[in-house]
């Protein structure tokens, strides 16, 4: 892979704790494809209500020029986006899918009314889809090109086979920074104000800042400890190992695409933790020098998870039944008390969490509660 790309995956992993970012890497993006730009899109609410907006874009759209697009064409740009979901929901990997599903030829594709504004603005072809394939509402990843070209060619799909899986993990982490900014707080400066644990570690593998909740995690779990160098180690080879792949070597990121909640470290089954990295190469607020080094994102599935776990029954496919076990674990429950609280046996709970965890792709109660979260987890603390 060539140095550019490693490079400027260390910028899109730095976004995560810095949102403002993520402009320049989505103009970084659309240089490396020869792309006009592109547009993260989301889906705010769900069915009749739903809302089409854009938390990010690359610098050649105008704020208000894009708005009055998504108004003006929302139900054609609707039905784009749900044609290009479906056809990107057919694999796990991220891939972008042509505006050639949209239209039979380009006579009929320009003919569409959201295209012929497109068509104003020097755009034609665009190609789509699903950064995050456990909640499609989420990371639905559009981007556009020059009205004198084609759709993308080969070379450029490689590149971006390369490039979106961390694209996809950057927003998928990046989440608890979001909501942070919303109140003009940067992620390093408001840290304690997090449910979930964080730690800076610098190159080395040494712990610089750390917030409250990871500091009480540590001293309650067994998962982690501090050497007396200062360096964050963990308990198990297995997991040290997979922290210390991570932590020094960003294209080892990724590897799961739409699935980014795969990526988590596992953890003994005492410990409740889920851990999950991303490299931080550069920060304004770690001085104007290269950082190179990570955040560990820690998550305590003991304790109540606050998400949104009614859409889950739909995109999984899950029964009544399912869906009050999936509320039960996210109030941190374990097995034996769910078990006690519905008068069940804990064998009855055991068999209805493997249906669980075979209808939802995952391996662990870990990688559930990390699911749910990606279905709209509050992670700041209402005290």
């Amino acid at each position: 892979m060539a140095y550019d790309h490693r490079t400027f995956i260390l910028n899109i992993y730095d976004a995560v704790a810095d949102p403002s970012r993520w402009q320049s890497v989505l103009d970084g993006f659309s240089e490396r494809v020869n792309a006009k730009g592109c547009i993260v899109f989301e889906w705010d609410g769900h069915g009749p209500d739903r809302a089409l907006i854009a938390p990010h874009f690359s610098s050649y759209y105008d704020p208000s020029a894009l708005s009055k697009y998504i108004e003006r064409c929302f139900e054609y740009e609707a039905e784009d986006q749900d044609i290009f979901e479906a056809h990107s929901l057919q694999t796990d990997g991220v891939d972008l899918i042509d505006d050639r599903v949209i239209a039979t030829d380009s006579v009929a594709l320009k003919r569409r009314r959201n295209v012929e504004i497109l068509q104003k603005f020097g755009i034609l072809h665009r190609a789509a889809g699903l950064l995050n394939k456990d909640n499609r509402a989420r990371s639905r990843f559009s981007v556009q090109f020059d009205a004198g070209r084609g759709p993308p060619t080969d070379k450029e799909r490689a590149t971006m086979s390369v490039l979106l899986p961390h694209i996809a993990k950057a927003l998928d982490l990046g989440r608890p920074a979001d909501q942070l900014a919303v109140q003009h707080q940067s992620l390093l400066a408001a840290m304690d104000r997090l449910t979930v644990g964080v730690c800076i570690m610098d190159h080395a593998g040494r712990v610089v800042l750390r917030n409250d909740e990871f500091r009480r995690q540590l001293e309650e779990y067994s998962t982690f400890r501090m050497s007396p160098d200062g360096r964050l180690m963990l308990s198990r080879s297995e997991d040290q190992a997979r922290l210390d792949s991570l932590r020094t070597n960003a294209l080892r990121h990724g590897r799961y695409g739409a699935r980014p909640r795969k990526e988590a470290i596992s953890t003994d089954a005492d410990s409740y933790l889920c851990l999950e990295v991303v490299p931080l190469d550069h920060s304004d607020e770690m001085g104007t020098n290269r950082f190179g080094g990570a955040i560990l994102y820690s998550t305590d599935t003991s304790l109540p998870v606050h998400c949104n776990t009614a859409p889950m029954r739909q995109v999984f496919g899950l029964t009544d039944a399912e869906l009050s076990l999936i509320e039960a674990i996210a109030e941190g429950l374990t097995n034996a008390q769910i078990a006690e609280r519905r008068n069940r046996s804990v064998a009855t709970i055991n068999a209805q969490v493997k249906s669980i965890l075979s209808k939802t792709n995952c391996s662990t109660r870990t990688q559930i509660v990390r699911l749910m979260m990606s279905f709209g987890a509050n992670y700041l603390r209402t005290d």
